[in-house]
């Protein structure tokens, strides 16, 4: 597969994301697919299928663009820096996220997708306690910085 195959292979898969469309993105991954996130190591179809409930269960109106470098694909290798937006739990959320992904011929292998859990905490915390626990850490990180 070509490399701008590949890239179009992630938009793709992005794009099945963004729409929730679980069984789209789950039929462009290999069989023993793993896709490490913040959230935890999901191994095989079944336990992404999974990640991907839950995530269109607690976010909504996601929406995903290019930002940055955008799409890297070398060889059989890709990265992709992207803003993400939507809402969590009722609250606006945005925030940037990179993913690195490996191929197997025409399908992912693995995924690995980071973003800063700290950032979108401190955004989707509505009610009083945890807007008040998160603010609390993110004081003390800063603390001597500011």
């Amino acid at each position: 597969m070509s490399e701008t195959k590949r890239a179009e292979l992630m938009r793709e898969f992005v794009e099945s994301f963004a729409a929730q469309d679980i069984e789209k993105s789950v039929s462009l991954c290999t069989e023993d697919v793993v896709w490490e996130t913040p959230m935890g190591i999901f191994k095989g179809k079944e336990e992404v299928k999974r990640y991907l409930k839950w995530n269109a269960e607690r976010n909504k109106e996601v929406k995903i663009a290019e930002a940055g470098v955008g799409i890297l694909v070398q060889g059989d290798k890709a990265s992709f820096e992207h803003q993400i937006t939507g809402l969590i739990d009722g609250e606006k959320v945005s925030f940037l996220a990179m993913c690195t992904y490996e191929f197997s011929e025409d399908q992912i292998k693995t995924m690995r997708t980071v973003f800063d859990r700290l950032a979108l905490a401190e955004q989707a915390s509505n009610k009083w306690l945890p807007k008040k626990l998160v603010n609390t850490i993110v004081s003390q990180m800063h603390k001597g910085l500011d």
